[in-house]
């Protein structure tokens, strides 16, 4: 039986290998592994395009992790006078969505400060690859972002879990996640979008998956 309790917050995890004993495949074997770190994220929103994409408005989000990686994604919009991404209640009034960009970088640069509450900047460049193109094609590349979060919020804390059991090939997976995050108050953009929330927190996980 399989059951998992998920969250919005999405964190890459570098994971490592503390023990993995390869066997005979007649022989039961089992892998383990566990991290624990730091994780960042900031929400996006407002008036232009980052690396000069079609549309004239944009929202999007940017998880920063293993201290030298970005990734998130950008929805950019075609917006005329009055118009917000989402509408008015009524449904109407809304933007043209004008393209949806994956974003990666691996030259992020953090900066941290110290004492109570230390405020954190991350800055460094993009890629945007189109989402819409079966290649992923690139859109935009050393598409700049600089944004510095202060813990600003009361810590909150949340555990999920994932498992799986399959009685006939005798494979079973089990993984726990604990994290605790805070919200951030923020500031900086990336490429001239304003950052408008984010959150920091801290993470430790542990799967293992064992087959016979």
């Amino acid at each position: 039986m399989r059951t998992a309790l998920r969250t919005t917050v999405a964190v890459a995890a570098i994971v490592v290998p503390l023990t993995a004993t390869a066997l005979p495949a007649t022989a039961a074997s089992s892998l383990l592994y566990r991290d624990r770190g730091t994780y960042a994220e900031t929400y996006f929103e407002g008036a232009g395009t980052p690396g000069g994409l079609p549309g004239n408005y944009s929202m999007g989000w940017l998880s920063f992790h293993s201290t030298d990686v970005a990734e998130g994604y950008v929805d950019t919009y075609a917006c005329d006078p009055g118009e917000t991404p989402w509408g008015d209640v009524n449904g109407e009034n809304a933007c043209d969505p004008a393209g949806s960009y994956y974003a990666w970088g691996e030259t992020l640069k953090l900066v941290s400060g110290k004492g109570k509450n230390p405020s954190s900047t991350y800055s460094g460049t993009l890629g945007l690859y189109d989402m819409m193109s079966e290649s992923g094609a690139t859109a935009a590349e050393g598409v700049p972002f600089t944004v510095t979060l202060t813990p600003s919020g009361a810590t909150s804390r949340t555990t999920f879990t994932d498992s799986l059991k399959d009685p006939e090939s005798g494979y079973t997976y089990k993984y726990s996640e604990t994290r605790t995050t805070s919200y951030a108050a923020v500031a900086g953009s990336l490429d001239g979008v304003p950052a408008v929330g984010g959150s920091v927190g801290t993470y430790s996980l542990r799967s293992m998956e064992r087959s016979r």
